[in-house]
């Protein structure tokens, strides 16, 4: 429903959004996990980010690869879904209650999809078993794209230089450089055989890594999570703009408007009220640059 009424008022201010999918990779025979990080290494050059870490990838898949990203709140068994249409694009519904890390993995995960099974509509739920190469492929390009084997490498031994140990200072400082969650970084480092197998189960076995130390550690680095204050809106932000301009030129109607997004009309007053607002501030500084 938010796609498609982002679509019907894109379509009202004539505005086309920019297609820049990157070709689809189907599933082969042979190593899964081969192909998924070849892939993800392509969609990363094609993108310009080398092996660098990906600050915000709600963002980069907006507005580099045109897909429709929303952030809600919904039943927390559920991480994700992705669907892909002809006339809406692809499409990713990320879960608003889970943490901005986790969020960070399964809009990787969903993205893996859209690049290997683009025509299949998929939900990722919490603590899925890999049941099939699709979820196997899904799963290995989202660490791949995330943290690209040669950047983790480097930066991995940037930070242990001169320890024989991996401490949970190590672990926090990695996480946070590539954004992603303690576990899923631990769990790349065995995997990309810089750390011992099952180290990740020896750090929950004593006494695991925790936010207070997270936060001893990073201090002022940790930010606030913004998307979890946009979720408890009903529509997105970017919805918001486009609703606003579409009331300002007369192309709707109060009426219609909430209809279109299934609000009320105290919630649509709400928020062309805010986006006026906004705008009135930003018009102002703009005649004083003038």
């Amino acid at each position: 429903d938010l796609a498609k009424a982002e679509v019907e008022l894109e379509n009202l201010l004539g505005f086309r959004r920019a297609q820049n999918y990157p070709p689809e990779r189907p599933i082969l025979r042979g190593d899964i996990r081969a192909q998924a990080e070849q892939d993800a290494l392509e969609l990363r050059q094609r993108l310009g980010l080398g092996v660098s870490p990906i600050p915000d990838i709600v963002t980069l898949l907006e507005m580099e690869l045109g897909v429709r990203v929303y952030v809600r709140r919904f039943d927390g068994k559920i991480s994700g879904l992705f669907a892909y249409d002809e006339a809406l694009g692809p499409c990713i519904l990320l879960n608003a209650n889970h943490p901005r890390e986790r969020r960070t993995q399964s809009a990787a995960h969903e993205t893996g999809h859209f690049i290997s099974t683009r025509r299949v509509a998929e939900i990722l739920h919490s603590h899925e078993t890999e049941n099939s190469r699709e979820e196997r492929y899904a799963n290995a390009f989202g660490r791949s794209f995330l943290t690209p084997a040669r950047g983790v490498t480097q930066k991995f031994e940037e930070i242990t230089a001169g320890s024989d140990r991996l401490s949970r200072r190590h672990v926090i400082v990695l996480a946070h450089f590539f954004g992603v969650s303690r576990e899923a970084i631990v769990r790349r480092l065995e995997e990309l055989a810089l750390i011992k197998p099952d180290t990740w189960d020896w750090f929950q076995a004593n006494g695991g890594i925790t936010d207070d130390q997270a936060r001893q550690v990073l201090g002022d680095l940790s930010t606030p999570d913004a998307y979890k204050a946009d979720a408890d809106r009903p529509t997105t932000l970017r919805l918001n703009l486009l609703a606003s301009e579409v009331y300002r030129k007369g192309l709707l109607s109060e009426g219609q408007l909430a209809r279109l997004l299934r609000l009320d009309r105290v919630e649509l007053r709400e928020i062309l009220g805010d986006v006026e607002a906004e705008g009135s501030e930003a018009d102002g500084v703009a005649n004083l640059l003038e």
